[in-house]
């Protein structure tokens, strides 16, 4: 019979998928792969103030590097294109922010990975594999809870989540620039309304597939277990 101890661990272990997944899924997309395919969709809006598809993608991709830490802090504050700034002060300001969050939020899921591996080898040694394949399930399905109530929400009420989702991270109001703007120009909503989507769907896929694979590790361990002799 399962110890408390063995249940704490297991909502522990699901805990920890989920948190490796979905900030897996965004990891995945903080690349020039998806930003070349963002930029790449017939219905991506072009930039109305000037920039060709080339220069858009050049700066889109410096800023992104800049987030990831590849690149010095003052990187974004000194850019600039045929002689002029590329960004405002309170763009490059907003930018140092960003980097900030991005990192320790980097720094969330390396952590998580580790204790996931961690908390699985307890409860394989511990518990046995019976046990790792059901955490592995309840990770699954909490994974997919979660990632869907996230899209939820946002697909009902997108401006009130989007709002609040910058709350966590930012001081009120540092997120919002004129449309005119660099980074509106480079990240304009539909940018963050796919990037959304995108992390739900890779999200969910891989939830769903944790969910078959622990219930078909459950299924091979029940018929490969040695009848009881009475």
């Amino acid at each position: 019979m399962p110890t408390l101890i063995s249940r704490i661990f297991k909502v522990f272990f699901a805990i920890l998928v989920t948190l490796v997944l979905i900030l897996g899924s965004v990891r995945l997309l903080a690349t020039d792969t998806y930003l070349a395919f963002e930029y790449g969709k017939a219905s991506f809006p072009p930039d109305s103030y000037g920039f060709t598809q080339q220069e858009r993608f050049d700066l889109a991709s410096t800023n992104l590097h800049y987030v990831l830490a590849h690149l010095p802090g003052d990187t974004l504050s000194n850019e600039t294109l045929n002689g002029v700034s590329v960004y405002t002060e309170r763009e490059a300001a907003h930018m140092v922010d960003v980097r900030s969050a991005f990192q320790s939020v980097m720094r969330l899921w390396q952590a998580a990975f580790i204790l996931l591996l961690v908390v699985g080898f307890f409860l394989w040694k511990k518990e046995g594999r019976e046990a790792l394949a059901l955490a592995i399930q309840w990770g699954g399905i909490m994974t997919g809870a979660l990632i869907l109530s996230i899209a939820l929400l946002a697909a009902l009420a997108w401006q009130v989540w989007f709002d609040n989702f910058h709350l966590i991270f930012f001081e009120p109001g540092s997120w919002l620039f004129a449309y005119s703007d660099t980074l509106i120009r480079l990240f304009p909503l539909p940018f963050w309304t796919d990037a959304t989507f995108t992390i739900t769907a890779f999200s969910l896929a891989t939830g769903l597939l944790l969910i078959f694979a622990g219930w078909r590790w459950q299924f091979i361990l029940e018929r490969t277990r040695p009848a009881r002799i009475l």
